[in-house]
């Protein structure tokens, strides 16, 4: 009789589990599965925010609606599971972004040139930001994960070095779009490492920046200082990527069933959801989001940790118009709104300009984000008809909404707040502690969908490793 392979719980059926337990399955190195995988998910469907709906010819993402292809992960992986024809580049015209600023729209300058010519800042502003060469730099950034005094907000960093009126007007609404948080909470060397790297190698962004063109002229392709690739999503939108993941498994997928507890016994790991003990297994990968998992995690600090994660909410609003009835080109990605302007939204993102196959022709989508919690609760006429508000003083769209979509997300992102690293280095040390239990996810090293997918690998890898040892640590 054949020996059974140990089990692997992966708990939460967003794309990092899902992605985990794939990689579980599939080793890179062709090996042959050494485990068997169940993932436990409590929702009543697999696939976390990665979610399409589809009506008349529209596509809306209640989530994120893409990722950089510079990261080979994520690009190997739709390959492996079968979705390479699906990739779908953006348009070109995706590349231009707009700020809501004093009452208009103001694009964004991407060039030196257009960056002297812009209306976005004031002269003195604008000498500030060019003063950046001479700021002398932070040596100490990079111990933020040992030395909680080093750790700098994205706000601070950003007047530091480019001044105020920079920190307020372009990074405040980049954090506010990226996170529905705030700069002047969120850790630069969590949520942006790239720039304390930059920092720390080349004394400064102009600097870096300079030292990265000369290098990228040498090497055609070599990475600069900021985010590299092109936005990429699906053709059929980004829940073809769990929807793929959870055809490629063979483990049991079981859904509806949230966990309460995990125990680690003699005889292995046992998970008890929706009423009901599983078990035993030989490790756990836990890829639920960090205030779930702060219910049942087994080591009391790490509880107290995984709480601490702060997670902001999220309402997002699509709207379908006709072409004619919007008299703004929408030629480009979208539009952030500094928290200066007041407005309730975070962003709009112009999606049927961003993507082909997201609205019939001649019609568009575009999807606004709100992070006010008070949302949450509002009825769908009373939000439909503020946003339309927004969108009239905005746009210039006086008409209603041929058809609209509401999603509420209470807990949507999470926010890395100064200290993540060191409350991440805290948890690393219960974890060695607590053989057999693995945390990923977007709680953790990054939230974004390249993020999970680059660590589903790193810790699939672990887990293995782990199990190829006999389960010790």
């Amino acid at each position: 009789m054949p020996e059974q392979q140990p089990g692997v719980a992966v708990i939460g059926g967003g794309v990092a589990g899902l992605a985990t337990a794939w990689h579980l399955e599939n080793p890179a190195d062709g090996a042959r599965c050494n485990c068997r995988v169940t993932v436990f998910e409590a929702a009543s469907t697999a696939g976390g925010n990665l979610r399409t709906e589809e009506a008349e010819g529209f596509r809306v993402e209640w989530g994120p609606n893409g990722f950089l292809d510079s990261e080979p992960a994520t690009l190997e992986l739709a390959r492996a599971i079968g979705l390479g024809p699906d990739l779908l580049r953006s348009r070109d015209t995706a590349r231009r972004r707009f700020l809501y600023v004093r009452g208009r729209l103001r694009e964004i300058p991407d060039t030196p040139a257009r960056f002297v010519k812009s209306d976005l800042f004031s002269p003195g502003a604008k000498l500030r930001i060019a003063g950046e060469i001479a700021v002398p730099a932070r040596r100490d950034l990079g111990l933020a994960a040992e030395r909680l005094e080093t750790d700098e907000t994205v706000w601070a960093f950003g007047a530091r070095r480019l001044g105020r009126a920079f920190a307020d007007t372009m990074l405040d609404p980049m954090v506010r779009g990226i996170t529905g948080g705030e700069c002047r909470r969120v850790s630069l060397a969590a949520a942006f490492p790239r720039m304390v790297e930059l920092e720390q190698r080349y004394g400064g962004l102009f600097r870096a920046l300079i030292a990265l063109r000369r290098h990228r002229r040498r090497q055609p392709g070599a990475a600069t200082g900021g985010p590299t690739g092109v936005l990429t999503s699906f053709t059929g939108g980004m829940s073809r990527l769990p929807h793929a993941l959870l055809a490629g498994l063979r483990g049991e997928v079981l859904t509806g069933r949230p966990v309460s507890s995990l125990a680690s016994t003699t005889a292995g790991w046992t998970v008890t959801a929706a009423g009901r003990r599983y078990g035993p297994f030989a490790a756990i990968v836990d890829a639920a989001p960090a205030h779930a998992a702060a219910v049942y995690h087994p080591h009391a600090d790490a509880r107290t940790l995984l709480a601490g994660i702060r997670y902001n909410p999220l309402v997002v609003i699509g709207g379908a118009w006709r072409r004619d009835d919007v008299p703004h080109p929408l030629d480009g990605f979208g539009m952030l709104t500094p928290s200066s302007e007041g407005s309730p939204l975070l962003g709009v993102l112009w999606d049927s300009s961003i993507w082909d196959h997201r609205a019939p022709a001649g019609a568009i989508l575009l999807r606004a984000m709100v992070g006010d919690p008070a949302w949450l609760d509002r009825d769908d006429a009373d939000i439909v008809n503020q946003v339309a508000g927004e969108f009239e003083k905005i746009f210039g769209i006086v008409r209603k909404p041929l058809q609209y979509w509401i999603f509420r997300h209470k807990m949507a992102i999470a926010e890395y707040e100064v200290g993540h690293l060191a409350r991440l280095a805290r948890l690393d040390r219960i974890l060695a502690e607590t053989p057999g239990l693995f945390l990923t996810g977007s709680s953790y090293r990054g939230i974004a969908v390249n993020h999970c997918l680059k660590d589903a690998v790193r810790v699939a890898d672990a887990v293995r490793a782990y199990l190829e040892r006999g389960g010790n640590a």
